[in-house]
């Protein structure tokens, strides 16, 4: 079995790194073929078994509020792991959410270490990769008005892209266009790119696979989302995500970037050393340039999983036909989310992780232990994951320590997924 510290390594090498993993048939043997070969418009995922979130999951109430404050012992337990964390990264945004009773959230460290500079109130961290859970969700809010299909293909609106005419919606969500990540491309530069220029670049290379026929994580089928909203909407992304979803939400300190927008963030790091952005992190946009903070990702996931963002079933739906993401591992992406199952960690979790210049993240609901966890670190070079680890284990020996005395902090006593 994986374990949990190498399912972390695994997941945010594939995450952050420039590399592309193909999981399913492996691409043809010369360029010429990939270019020439053509892609049917009924062609039939070949990767490795596919899974969906286990339905016993979906009895959970997950409208409880998240409101209120945690047990004294608990934030006291809490505080205590956040030191420990900090030890090791320059600054943190972390947050915990229990469903019925509560919600710690903290904000602290150091904004850049060279020279030494405290985190103030208001500012943000990159978010990453766990935007494309809010990009999704705006691509599936305009499926549900008709204003857009998951079976439509995108030639509408990039016709000179490869595989154009028989590449869905549904396939640019679950990263089985086949296209190259424009991440990995040494042309990208560090000065900023539009949306148009980063797709431009990965359409000219050759497709990875036939649509729909195997999983590749690529940040260029987001970026192509984020230009079909803009087109829908007839409106900047940044705006839509305000109206739809950030103010909606109340997620007050949750914003798309864009160069020059004086949007304040925690400086990134690599390996404590702080790291230079040409760009504002606009370049990320719909696939990876949300700043915020761990409590406003709590809240939009805690949302999300409500009902609060999209219908039920829609959102049951995204945790379905999940492709694996690392061959010998257990994490699976679906419709812009993740579902993660490591033995020997937090188990069963659903959310989203994010490796970005200079940050990570992560946000998770942990089903063994009906919580929610946001954690964003701005050093590139330590994994989210393992302060998500760290404050699971801290909720798991106060419940262990107090056997649930304290009024619904108890372990929880719900249907829970088969082992």
């Amino acid at each position: 079995m994986t374990t949990w510290s190498g399912a972390v390594v695994g997941l945010l090498g594939l995450m952050a790194s420039p590399l592309v993993l193909v999981t399913g048939p492996a691409p043809r043997d010369t360029e010429a073929a990939r270019w020439q070969a053509p892609c049917s418009a009924n062609a039939r995922y070949s990767g490795p078994p596919q899974r969906a979130a286990p339905a016993a999951v979906w009895e959970r109430d997950f409208a409880r509020p998240v409101d209120g404050a945690l047990p004294d012992r608990l934030v006291v337990a809490l505080d205590r792991t956040l030191d420990g964390i900090l030890a090791r990264v320059p600054a943190a945004s972390v947050a915990v959410a229990i469903p019925g009773q509560g919600v710690w959230s903290r904000t602290r460290g150091l904004a850049r270490r060279d020279p030494p500079a405290p985190v103030v109130e208001g500012q943000r961290f990159q978010a990453a990769s766990t935007t494309k859970t809010f990009t999704a969700s705006v691509v599936l809010q305009l499926v549900q008005e008709g204003r857009l299909r998951l079976d439509e293909t995108v030639d509408r609106w990039f016709p000179s892209v490869p595989n154009a005419r028989v590449t869905t919606i549904d396939m640019l969500l679950r990263h089985q266009s086949g296209l190259v990540s424009f991440n990995a491309l040494p042309s990208l530069g560090p000065q900023y790119r539009t949306a148009a220029e980063v797709i431009a670049l990965a359409a000219e290379q050759p497709p990875q696979f036939c649509p729909g026929t195997a999983w590749a994580y690529t940040n260029t089928g987001y970026a192509m989302l984020g230009v079909i909203v803009e087109r829908i909407e007839g409106a900047p992304l940044h705006e839509v995500f305000a109206r739809r979803l950030v103010g909606p939400l109340g997620l007050v300190d949750t914003v798309l970037r864009r160069p020059g927008d004086g949007v304040a963030v925690v400086t990134g790091h690599a390996s404590g050393r702080p790291v230079q952005v040409d760009d504002d992190y606009g370049t990320a946009w719909a696939a990876g340039g949300l700043a915020t903070t761990a409590v406003d990702l709590v809240r939009f996931w805690h949302a999300l999983l409500s009902g609060r963002v999209l219908p039920a079933p829609i959102v049951r739906a995204m945790f379905t036909a999940m492709s694996r993401m690392v061959p010998d591992g257990q994490m699976f992406y679906g419709r812009g989310v993740q579902l993660y199952d490591v033995p020997g960690g937090p188990g069963l979790m659903f959310g989203h992780s994010g490796g970005i210049a200079g940050f990570t993240s992560v946000t998770a609901y942990v089903a063994a232990d009906d919580l929610y966890v946001a954690v964003l670190f701005n050093d590139k070079d330590v994994p989210a994951e393992a302060g998500l680890w760290a404050l699971v284990r801290a909720v798991r020996e106060y419940r262990a320590s107090t056997g649930g005395l304290e009024p619904g902090i108890g372990r929880p006593e719900l249907p829970m997924p088969p082992e």
